[in-house]
């Protein structure tokens, strides 16, 4: 199993962590460095925030290795997982920031992801983007499925949205960060309760442009100092919205629009899709 909750058994809780929390190639990366240079409030890391802030429930790191660094950190903590909120701690003095995406610039972006991976073989469960997607949106969450199937990206999200009447929990989407970055990092400050000076915000949010992040791959890609990847770069892959347009056939997304709307209604599933637009 690439997860396993019962780590969360070892998870000594401060009552400012920050958990982020979102599915796989959603933003988390993005959301680790946004969250780190508020919390240092310098454009100019000394560390990469996605080793920093460890995915806890992971079993490719040994578990005391997490836990120990977790504890020598003196700032406050950020943790990093692609659980559903059933399955880790929740303190109400711990912070909880979910990222979510258009399902199907997701998928594409995993497909990519899974390619470049070096210390485990992904292999893709087929050669062409269009059937692999639809056997994503196929797929079975009670039966297994496939481990990013639509059911299941669905399960994570209604586990924590049906808890966003909770003021420690606060919700983000990728979209709103490609349209208005340094707005959307100003939320973030407000939810961290980080009090930030305007100008010093405009110099973090370029910090965490995609561009800059990009070009500085070994400093914001985690495993990047491991030879986790083929190229760190193509980790942070094209970054855009709405690039399945010219990869998905007609009659695929229909399929995908059917299957939504039998799991969200129209409020919901047009959030998942594009954020607040």
């Amino acid at each position: 199993m690439l997860t396993d909750t019962d780590r969360w058994d070892s998870y000594l809780k401060r009552d400012d962590d920050i958990f982020v929390c979102t599915l796989g190639k959603n933003g988390t990366t993005w959301m680790q460095a946004i969250c780190a240079l508020l919390i240092f409030q310098k454009p100019e890391l000394d560390f990469n925030p996605a080793e920093r802030s460890p995915w806890f429930d992971v079993t490719l790191e040994p578990l005391e290795e997490v836990v120990s660094a977790l504890e020598a950190q003196t700032e406050r903590r950020v943790i990093k997982t692609h659980t559903p909120l059933d399955g880790i701690p929740f303190h109400d003095s711990c912070t909880y920031i979910t990222v979510y995406r258009d399902p199907r610039d997701a998928f594409l972006s995993m497909r990519n992801h899974m390619d470049n991976f070096k210390l485990i073989k992904l292999d893709l469960p087929v050669a062409e983007p269009d059937e692999g997607f639809r056997l994503f949106v196929e797929a079975s969450y009670e039966s297994g499925g496939l481990p990013m199937g639509l059911e299941a990206a669905v399960a994570h999200y209604d586990s924590y949205w049906n808890y966003r009447h909770l003021p420690n929990i606060h919700f983000f989407h990728y979209a709103d960060l490609k349209r208005d970055l340094r707005g959307e990092m100003g939320r973030v400050a407000r939810a961290l309760e980080i009090e930030i000076d305007e100008d010093l915000l405009s110099r973090l949010a370029e910090a965490a442009s995609f561009e800059n992040m990009k070009s500085k791959a070994t400093q914001f890609i985690p495993g990047a100092k491991r030879d986790a990847w083929h190229d760190p770069v193509r980790f942070l892959h094209k970054g855009t919205s709405g690039q399945w347009k010219d990869v998905l056939t007609p009659e695929t997304l229909a399929a995908f629009e059917t299957k939504l709307a039998e799991l969200l209604p129209p409020d919901r599933a047009k959030w998942l899709k594009q954020g607040r637009g």
